[in-house]
């Protein structure tokens, strides 16, 4: 028998703006339904409300980054990159 341990999946989501139509639940529902499809365990959700993704400092981002480096989860998710971070060289 071969064991393997969970992925352990943690979700970011962002939206700018709370209005303009601008809907978190929207990317979270996926997302979960993402990890819960694949078998994968939900190790946690980030979302950072009202904040451009083109600031350096956000604090769900911040304390994504934080549980990441205390291995709190192996993947993180987010529905479209742009949500994550503007550029590569942004999010390096």
């Amino acid at each position: 028998m071969i064991y393997t341990k969970p992925i352990r999946v943690a979700l970011y989501a962002r939206v700018s703006t709370n209005n303009h139509g601008q809907d978190v639940t929207l990317q979270t529902r996926e997302l979960k339904e993402f990890i819960e499809h694949r078998g994968w365990q939900f190790a946690g959700e980030y979302v950072d409300l009202g904040i451009s993704g083109s600031r350096v400092r956000r604090p769900e981002l911040d304390r994504l980054m934080a549980d990441a480096h205390r291995h709190q989860f192996n993947v993180v998710i987010v529905w479209k990159f742009d949500r994550f971070a503007r550029s590569v060289s942004h999010l390096l």
